[in-house]
């Protein structure tokens, strides 16, 4: 029997939504901020929670902000997430537990399109019987991440998470796991045939457009990251999930990182940097509030 491993709320910004073509970068400039108030100062770093081994070193300005903190807050707790309880509680909420079933909440034509993609892969499908479509979209790109090396291992969050543990590093989470898997359930509010469908579709040139995200990144270019068609679908095609996942979870954030410069710790806050861009982006808000924010 298939067995869901380190398959996390994160991952549905890339998948349901669709990866699409970004636009390479042509100037560098960052992915991590020094935000300032009131002779404070914290700093926020945009990052991708899936990477491969070659996309190692990180750009250095993640390493002067790491060494000039004294505390990293993630996004949550990555260890409780990848606990044996939590990862039950996922597939859980990833499957039936009642007499529905994944090809009878399809359209056959829906059905037969993943049919022949599980195939090409070797996967019985049948594995897949009570799974309710947002799982098997989650799943299916996590094994096509996998099979290209772009691992959770790799991820920033993963690495600065280790590195903090080994450094003796305060670590501390702005949600709970119950909490993004919360979020992730609100995947279910997509048409089950369009979260399959754009999977299947986007995972044809998975490869490229994860090159063309991740140099977007490393160059620190939010203009190409936010007029990505890919986050201008979310918005447009899935307004509830993008509500739901970025702009409801930034403006909780919002009641916390304010409070970063009103104390003696300095912190690196690293979120994934879908939650930097566009008007409701973090960056946007931060400004709004009076802070400075200055590109490392």
């Amino acid at each position: 029997m298939f067995t869901i491993v380190k398959i996390k709320p994160w991952l549905a910004y890339f998948l349901l939504a669709g990866l699409s073509v970004i636009s390479q970068a042509t100037q560098a400039q960052s992915s991590v901020w020094k935000i300032s108030k009131d002779q404070d100062h914290f700093y926020l770093g945009g990052t991708l929670h899936l990477l491969s081994e070659t996309d190692y070193p990180l750009p250095p300005e993640f390493d002067q902000a790491y060494q000039g903190s004294d505390t990293l807050i993630f996004e949550t707790s990555l260890d409780a997430m990848e606990s044996p309880a939590f990862q039950q509680q996922f597939l859980s909420a990833m499957t039936y537990a009642d007499e529905r079933t994944l090809e009878g909440s399809l359209k056959p034509g829906t059905y037969r399109s993943l049919l022949r993609y599980m195939l090409s892969r070797k996967i019985p499908i049948q594995q897949f019987a009570n799974f309710k479509p947002w799982g098997v979209s989650l799943t299916i790109a996590m094994l096509e991440y996998q099979r290209l090396g772009i691992l959770p291992e790799y991820g920033v969050d993963r690495v600065f998470s280790e590195k903090a543990l080994e450094d003796n590093k305060g670590i501390k989470a702005l949600e709970t796991p119950e909490q993004q898997l919360a979020f992730l359930s609100s995947m279910a509010q997509v048409d089950p045939n369009v979260s399959v469908n754009n999977t299947l579709r986007e995972l044809k040139h998975l490869p490229r457009a994860l090159n063309e995200i991740t140099e977007a990144w490393r160059n620190g270019d939010m203009d190409a990251f936010g007029q990505s068609s890919y986050i201008e679908d979310m918005r447009n095609l899935l307004p509830k999930v993008y509500q739901t996942i970025v702009v409801e979870r930034n403006n909780n954030w919002m009641t916390l990182l304010p409070r970063l410069t009103n104390n003696n710790e300095k912190e690196f806050v690293l979120v994934g940097t879908l939650h930097m861009v566009g008007k409701e982006g973090l960056l946007a808000q931060l400004k709004q509030q009076g802070f400075t924010v200055e590109a490392l």
